[in-house]
């Protein structure tokens, strides 16, 4: 049992419980999608982080303070691509499974490189960054779908359709999606 490693799934369980929770809570207040991608790509890291850590104690009995990736410190990389493409190289992982994570992390790592997207609202070097909008109406109508399939969230009472950032919320789905597959991992073993 590495307590190392677990401490990092447990605390990415505890990112990912937070998650679920905004998720649920974006039908009355949309304003919560920045906040709920940091938690999902927070979970996501400490995974990659857990995983990591797991292996290379295991197969090279290397103290979690010793692991370096391009020369950097383990605790000092925020990459999601460059921790994925890490525990890639030293883990086993079915082609099916690469090809979701490596799609869902690529995206994701594209629009949050270093870990300040969602969680500042300027680069260090001043540039805003942009704010996602996601907004919900309730329609009195069917949607028209020749605009495309819109997204749809319901509560006990209401239905809502997104007017805006029907992508984003795509792109929630498939971020759980895909932490399931990286919390399946990290039960492996």
């Amino acid at each position: 049992m590495n307590t190392t490693a677990n401490r990092y799934f447990d605390m990415a369980y505890e990112y990912h419980v937070a998650a679920l929770t905004l998720y649920y809570s974006l039908f009355d207040a949309s304003y919560l999608y920045n906040p709920t991608v940091y938690m999902l790509r927070h979970s996501i890291e400490l995974l990659l982080k857990g995983l990591i850590i797991r292996e290379e104690k295991k197969n090279r009995r290397v103290a979690a303070s010793k692991i370096k990736i391009n020369g950097r410190p383990l605790n000092n990389t925020h990459s999601l691509l460059v921790l994925w493409n890490y525990f890639k190289s030293i883990y086993p992982i079915s082609e099916d499974d690469i090809l979701k994570l490596n799609t869902a992390i690529s995206k994701l790592n594209k629009k949050d490189f270093s870990s300040d997207r969602y969680r500042y609202p300027y680069k260090k070097n001043g540039a805003s960054i942009p704010v996602e909008p996601v907004v919900f109406e309730i329609a009195d109508k069917a949607p028209d779908l020749e605009k495309g399939i819109p997204y749809i969230i319901q509560s006990q009472h209401e239905v809502k359709i997104a007017s805006k950032g029907s992508s984003l919320m795509m792109d929630i789905k498939t971020l759980f999606e895909e932490i399931e597959i990286l919390f399946d991992i990290s039960e492996a073993d």
